[in-house]
């Protein structure tokens, strides 16, 4: 049997938070230890990096991933703008091994050994009768290439194993976002965890989100900044095709850097995104505007890429959502322990109060406890996929009972 447990705390501090919040995710455990925590905490805490070394308090010397959340953590009863989740997971269905990598060039090529050997542990679980693998990996926001990050994952790791995890965020200042390695808040480290289990978990990732503009060409990028589109500056074409579709993009930088980023994203309309389910393209979002009207995305693009501006409204975000958690419980046997959720901070910033509703949505459909976060960026890969890194999506990963 596979043991889910998930506890949400409020407290005031870190430290308070994480012990409740573990405590609660302990509960079905009974006498049984917990083979993984997954927590993630609010950078606004002063103590957030004592949030690690408060749960083994609670649950004992088990590896912890996770990191910084994006302005909302999840639980079983609801969501919190400030707080600690803690998703536990154990049993006899489960086995766990986990890695933990320095950051390097903007390559991640470091990353591709450490994958490689949750593919040997997968090689080695399923002589033991755990023939299902997800490589579960967290990785700082802004600081990682999300694109770059799930190609160095999917070189090592190899394609029998299905993909889940996020670039973590915080709390929207855009500057601080930190993975929990060693028992402390880091922004230079990658963790990967190989969870080998009995029965398939069931990854889900949709946003909603629908085609509103033009097909663009990328004329010219490096890395994970966007210079051109149909060789204008990109920023310009960007607010030019959130007009036509109705929007009314601010003026001022500042302020208009959050409006496109909540409001439009871009969709990727090349390279097999079709096949996705309902259609959806693969959605980028923006980070910031240069002076010169150059766009940082969340993750690399390619120049010669075929582009197209999407927006969404309320009934599309929630249809999205509640649509991926019967998909992943579905791809989980139809019965789940609980689910891991990791839902985009645009999802947050454009559903606004509205977000709980999707938070409960997810619940009742998954029919089981929940736990986890806003992010940064939204890796999900099921055994069926093309695609894994993606924005502005809810990823369910639900694990079968």
């Amino acid at each position: 049997m596979l043991i889910f447990g998930s506890g949400m705390s409020v407290e005031s501090s870190a430290e308070g938070a994480a012990r409740e919040a573990a405590t609660e995710a302990r509960a079905p455990f009974g006498d049984t230890k917990p083979k993984l925590a997954i927590v993630f905490g609010s950078v606004s805490y002063p103590d957030i990096a004592s949030a690690p070394r408060a749960v083994r308090e609670i649950v004992g010397d088990v590896p912890i991933v996770g990191g910084s959340a994006g302005a909302c953590v999840l639980g079983p009863r609801g969501i919190a703008s400030r707080g600690v989740s803690v998703v536990l997971l154990g049993g006899d269905d489960i086995e766990v091994a986990t890695r933990e990598v320095e950051l390097g060039g903007p390559e991640l090529v470091e990353v591709v050994p450490a994958a490689q050997q949750i593919a040997r542990g997968a090689d080695e679980a399923a002589a033991r009768g755990l023939e299902h693998c997800v490589c579960l990996v967290f990785a700082p926001g802004i600081h990682v290439d999300g694109e770059a990050l799930v190609a160095a994952i999917r070189k090592g790791a190899g394609p029998r194993a299905q993909l889940a995890g996020a670039l973590t965020g915080d709390d929207m200042t855009m500057d601080r976002p930190g993975v929990f390695a060693a028992d402390e808040l880091r922004a230079d480290r990658v963790l990967l965890a190989g969870l080998y289990t009995r029965k398939q978990v069931g990854i889900s990732a949709r946003h909603g989100w629908r085609v509103v503009g033009p097909l663009r060409t990328v004329t010219r990028a490096e890395g994970d900044v966007l210079y051109e589109l149909d060789g204008r500056p990109a920023a310009e074409v960007w607010v030019e095709d959130a007009r036509r579709a109705g929007g009314t993009p601010p003026k001022a930088r500042e302020e208009l850097t959050p409006y496109l980023a909540n409001r439009y994203e871009l969709g990727l309309a090349d390279s097999g995104t079709h096949d996705r389910a309902g259609g959806e393209l693969v959605a980028r979002a923006l980070c910031d505007i240069g002076a010169d009207g150059s766009v940082r995305l969340s993750a690399s693009i390619g120049e010669g890429r075929r582009v197209q501006l999407m927006h969404a409204g309320r009934k599309d975000l929630l249809r999205a959502s509640t649509n991926a958690a019967a998909e992943a419980v579905l791809r989980a046997g139809g019965h789940v322990a609980g689910a891991l959720v990791l839902s985009c901070t645009g999802r947050l910033a454009a559903l606004g109060e509205e977000f709980s509703e999707e938070a409960a949505l997810i619940r009742d459909r998954v029919a089981a406890p929940i736990g986890g976060a806003c992010v940064f960026g939204e890796v999900a890969k099921s055994a069926r996929d093309v695609d894994a890194f993606f924005n502005t999506t809810a990823a369910i990963v639900a694990f079968g009972a």
